[in-house]
């Protein structure tokens, strides 16, 4: 009781507080979940570049790159240096196993 007495204002607005906190923490959730996702999406479209660069070189010269400067010199490909890109190769005529990091 004397919380009403000393600060009637603040009761009387108390929904729209909690109303406006809750919103606030939705959009801070849904922001963070569409950082998360934009992060994955740049990663797969990297990986799916450095695929598409290697099987067009299998294509053309009917082996695989045996290393990713071999496409970046020849073919064009980029890679931001906000990725670390694992590539390995088996044998020229198997698809190496290749796999994007974010570092």
């Amino acid at each position: 009781m004397k919380l009403y007495q000393k600060n009637p204002v603040l009761l009387k607005n108390l929904p729209a507080i909690l109303i406006f906190l809750a919103v606030v923490i939705i959009l801070v959730v849904a922001v963070s979940d569409v950082s998360r996702t934009s992060n994955e999406e740049s990663l797969a479209i990297a990986e799916n570049s450095i695929r598409r660069a290697v099987i067009t070189c299998y294509a053309q010269e009917g082996r695989y790159p045996e290393s990713i400067e071999y496409l970046q010199e020849n073919y064009g490909l980029y890679i931001s240096d906000d990725y670390d890109v694992r590539y390995s190769i088996f044998a020229s005529n198997i698809m190496p196993d290749i796999i994007v990091f974010r570092k």
